[in-house]
């Protein structure tokens, strides 16, 4: 990674909250903000997209934060009585900044575009927010700022209408995420056509003498058209079948650690007692494949569209499962350890008789999902929205401590839970 590339992000976040860098929830926002970006560019390089190019999709991913940072602004000082706008000198030096022409080493901060869904996972306004009594309830008793920063009555109209706010947020720009991934598959299939199908771009790719970095490493198909293919039982670790065409592929019993599917047809496919341990299936289309007892530690299935898989025996151990479409999915006699869901679409998902352990579904939308007789440890609800947790199901669920106040985070008192401890 280019060295300058953290201190370039650093001057995009100090114009973007400096007229607001004298309050303390911007402030923590900005450190967050900044933290999953550096996280993000770091993703992009390590799986080979050029330092500018990443840089570039970094900085459009935040999207239109400004209105965001503004109204937390104007919250936070409301609460103080103090004037919500930017202070005087912050404004005087961002006009002065704005007339003074740019020198020929200076370049201007790019726009940001695309959708604002780099929604930061860390400790955000709210955060260490309890649920011990408000500030109104506490009569005679002085208002201590939180060892966050804010104060006691912070959030200003009620933590729960700023989680839903987040988590509206959070779902509109899912579905625009969904919309340009799919979109994207379309216009690199068609690309691939108009180069002569995929099978001939694998052949050019080769020609050009490519195919001697990838044949020490493993098997080479991306790009191919391997629709109805027979690998069952094969030995192809490190294989690469990123871009192809798999649909109805037969990968039962194959050995596919640390194999590359990204962006992938692989509708149908079959990955029964398959080993996809570190795998990357992100971005893949997965509708009506089979994982029935497959491995999946360490998989990535980012952004992969699973909508009413049957996971039957599945093994789900650092699993990152992040912005996937798991809409009425269901999960019998699961493994699931250190899965992480943020951000996923679990609508009507079924997770009965299940233990989850260090699970997280930070922002994913839950809405009428159901942990009938599952155990929950050590798992995550931070920002799903109340009106989701208001439909999920809860009988004879088990939770310990920890699991059960992030639940309550949400506003939520669900039925049915008996809480270990």
């Amino acid at each position: 990674m280019d060295n300058n590339l953290p201190s370039r992000i650093d001057d995009y976040l100090d114009q973007v909250f400096g007229p607001y860098e004298d309050s303390p929830a911007v402030a923590e926002l900005r450190i967050e903000v900044r933290h999953d970006l550096l996280e993000r560019l770091s993703d992009l390089i390590e799986h080979g997209i050029g330092d500018e190019v990443a840089y570039a999709q970094v900085i459009s991913s935040v999207g239109d934060i400004g209105s965001t940072i503004r109204e937390l602004a104007e919250q936070e000082r409301a609460q103080e009585g103090s004037d919500p706008r930017p202070s005087e000198s912050a404004t005087s030096d961002a006009g002065a900044e704005a007339d003074r022409p740019a020198s020929h080493d200076e370049q201007p901060a790019p726009e940001p575009e695309g959708p604002s869904w780099a929604i930061p996972e860390g400790a955000t306004p709210g955060s260490e927010w309890s649920d011990s009594e408000s500030s109104e309830e506490k009569s005679g008793d002085s208002q201590e700022d939180s060892p966050g920063g804010f104060s006691a009555s912070w959030p200003p109209n009620g933590r729960n209408d700023w989680v839903n706010d987040v988590t509206q947020i959070v779902t509109t720009n899912l579905d625009a995420i969904r919309t340009q991934v799919a979109s994207a598959l379309e216009e690199v299939e068609s690309a691939l056509d108009s180069a002569g199908g995929w099978e001939n771009v694998a052949r050019q790719v080769q020609d050009k003498g490519k195919w001697s970095q990838w044949k020490g490493s493993g098997i080479f198909f991306a790009a191919s058209d391997l629709r109805d293919a027979d690998f069952h039982d094969q030995q192809m670790p490190k294989g690469r079948f990123a871009a192809s065409r798999l649909r109805n592929a037969n990968f039962s019993g194959a050995m596919l650690a640390g194999s590359k599917f990204a962006s992938s047809d692989l509708r149908g496919a079959n990955f029964s007692r398959a080993d996809l341990s570190r795998a990357n299936l992100s971005t893949c289309s997965l509708r009506g494949a089979n994982f029935e007892r497959a491995i999946l530690t360490g998989t990535s299935l980012t952004c992969a569209d699973m909508r009413n898989i049957a996971f039957v025996g599945t093994i789900f151990t650092d699993t990152k499962a992040t912005y996937a479409d798991l809409r009425g999915a269901r999960f019998s006699d699961c493994r699931m350890e250190g899965t992480n869901f943020t951000g996923a679409d679990l609508r009507g998902a079924n997770l009965d008789g299940l233990v989850l352990t260090n699970v997280n579904f930070s922002m994913a939308n839950l809405s009428e999902a159901s942990f009938r007789g599952s155990t929950l440890r050590n798992v995550n609800f931070r920002y799903v929205s109340k009106k989701a947790t208001a439909t999920m199901v809860f009988e004879d669920t088990v939770m310990d401590q920890v699991t059960y106040m992030s639940l309550r985070s949400t506003g939520s008192s669900p039925e049915g839970i008996r809480v270990e401890g």
